[in-house]
């Protein structure tokens, strides 16, 4: 049987939930994480302190957690979607980067590819899902990319997993301080992905 449609307050719960996350984020891509109180946060999504309190019980961590994680599903979601519309592993692989891209390149996500020390210790146990997610679907393109002939087959294909993965987590980063810099970047990406799988002599 399908789901029940939630009610409309379940949805107002939702919404207002995530109203609250999407101010914690936007102000995450503007200062510091030490800089942010809770009372800012409630101003900024218009809503009361006790109102945040109610969604958040742990204060300014569980909103870093949950705002992190959001933004994180945000790009495993679209990652996915996208890598599995294609059938090309060079393809594949920039689809990847193009989402994370996609998403470090607005103000809300600005933060997921800004990450300092000073986030380290609320995240603490959180990050590295979708940095985990895309090392498996990279080793996974590869290794299909050498059974094709596309790649030697002396390749190290865990550790070319562990340089693409990089080079797509320094995308990440250099697109969110510098939005303008995403196509190149990812064309750069490109012609290094062509280069890599170009076929073999034999």
């Amino acid at each position: 049987m399908p789901d029940k449609p939630l009610g409309l307050r379940e949805r107002n719960r939702i919404r207002t939930r995530d109203e609250i996350l999407v101010a914690m984020s936007l102000m995450l891509g503007e200062q510091s994480f030490e800089s942010i109180t809770v009372d800012e946060v409630a101003q900024r999504a218009g809503v009361s302190r006790g109102t945040i309190y109610s969604y958040f019980p742990d204060g300014r961590e569980q909103l870093i957690r949950d705002a992190y994680l959001r933004i994180a599903n945000q790009v495993i979601e679209k990652g996915s979607a996208q890598r599995d519309a294609q059938t090309d592993v060079s393809k594949r692989v920039l689809a990847i980067a193009g989402a994370l891209a996609s998403v470090t390149g607005t103000p809300e996500g600005r933060f997921y590819g800004l990450l300092g020390a000073t986030t380290f210790g609320p995240l603490g146990g959180v990050t590295g899902s979708a940095s985990g997610m895309f090392h498996t679907m990279l080793t996974e393109d590869l290794q299909r990319a050498m059974e094709l002939g596309l790649i030697t087959a002396t390749a190290r294909v865990e550790e070319l997993a562990v340089l693409v993965s990089g080079a797509i987590r320094e995308i990440g980063a250099r697109v969110a301080s510098e939005p303008a810099q995403a196509e190149a970047l990812l064309d750069a990406l490109r012609v290094t992905c062509e280069a890599l799988l170009a076929p073999t002599k034999k």
